[in-house]
C-alpha cells in the first residue's frame, strides 16, 4: 500500500509543505469564484495539511483519502474536521460541497484515463450548484524533466533514499522510497513504490470537457498563465451548461 504506516508519518514530518504553499492561492480562488462558500471537501487529503487551513478559516471541512494511516494522522491534527477512508474514483456522499480540492498531483496516481475521468466525474457530481473544483497535476513534461534522479535525506532519526525514474513511452514515473527509521538501538526499514502518470494538458482538458466542467488554468509554480512547458498545472473548474468549449470563464 502506498502511504503505509511508516511512510505516512515520514511524509507528514518531511514533505507536508504543499498545503502551506498552495493555501494562499487556493483560498483566493475560492473566495473569488464562490464568495458564499461554507463547505469544503479535500480529496486525497493526506495527513490534513490543507484541511487545517480550511477549518482555521471556519469552513466546514471534510477530508477523504484511501490511506487509513494518513487519515489517522489527519484526525489527530484536525479533530474539528470530518475524515473518511475512501477511493476518489468511487466515493459517494450524501451531500454536495461549495469547494472541492485535490492537490499535490494526487490525480496523477490514476494511471489509466478511465480512472482519471471517474475521479473527475465524482468530483463534479459532488459540487454544489455554484461550486468550484480546484486541482493540480504533473504534466508529461513535468515528470520527464524532474523524475530522473536519486536523493538521500538524512537526519538523526532516519535515512530516506528516493529513486525516481520516468519512462517516456508509457508516460509513467516510478518513485521508489526506501527508509530506515531509528528504532531503539537499531533501525526499522520500509519500502514503497509510487507510480504516477504524466498527462499532457490536452488529455486532462478532454477529460474535463467530457465530464461537463469548464475550466481556467494556472501554472503550478508561478500561479500565473501556464508556461509553454509547464511542469504542473492548476485547474479551477465549475459545472456549466453548454461547457464543451472548456475555458469559458475569466
Amino acid at each position: 500500500m502506498a502511504y503505509g504506516k511508516e511512510f505516512a508519518k515520514v511524509y507528514d514530518e518531511k514533505w507536508n509543505v504543499w498545503g502551506a504553499k498552495m493555501w494562499p492561492f487556493v483560498f483566493k480562488l475560492a473566495k473569488e469564484y464562490n464568495p458564499g462558500a461554507t463547505s469544503w471537501l479535500d480529496l486525497c487529503c493526506g495527513t490534513g495539511a490543507l484541511i487545517k487551513y480550511v477549518t482555521d478559516r471556519e469552513f466546514k471541512g471534510t477530508g477523504l483519502d484511501s490511506s487509513p494511516h494518513q487519515i489517522k494522522i489527519a484526525e489527530s491534527k484536525v479533530p474539528e474536521a470530518e475524515f473518511l477512508v475512501k477511493d476518489m474514483r468511487n466515493f459517494s456522499l450524501s451531500r454536495k460541497f461549495d469547494i472541492i480540492t485535490c492537490t499535490y498531483d494526487s490525480l496523477n496516481y490514476l494511471t489509466e484515463k478511465p480512472d482519471l475521468e471517474k475521479a473527475l466525474q465524482k468530483a463534479a457530481s459532488h459540487l454544489a450548484e455554484s461550486g468550484v473544483f480546484i486541482f493540480d497535476m504533473n504534466t508529461y513534461e513535468g515528470l520527464q524533466d524532474k523524475w530522473c534522479e536519486r536523493n538521500v535525506l538524512r537526519d538523526p532519526s532516519m535515512s530516506i533514499i528516493i529513486d525516481a525514474s520516468f519512462n517516456p513511452k508509457t508516460a509513467l514515473g516510478k518513485c521508489i522510497i526506501t527508509g530506515f527509521i531509528k528504532d531503539g538501538s537499531g533501525h526499522k526499514k520500509f519500502k514503497e513504490t509510487h507510480i504516477e502518470r504524466g498527462y499532457y494538458s490536452t488529455e486532462i482538458e478532454q477529460g474535463l470537457t467530457k465530464t461537463g466542467l469548464s475550466f481556467k488554468k494556472y501554472d503550478g509554480d508561478t500561479f500565473k498563465k501556464p508556461k509553454s512547458r509547464a511542469g504542473r498545472i492548476i485547474y479551477v473548474c465549475k459545472k456549466e451548461k453548454n461547457s464543451s468549449e472548456g475555458d469559458i470563464y475569466a
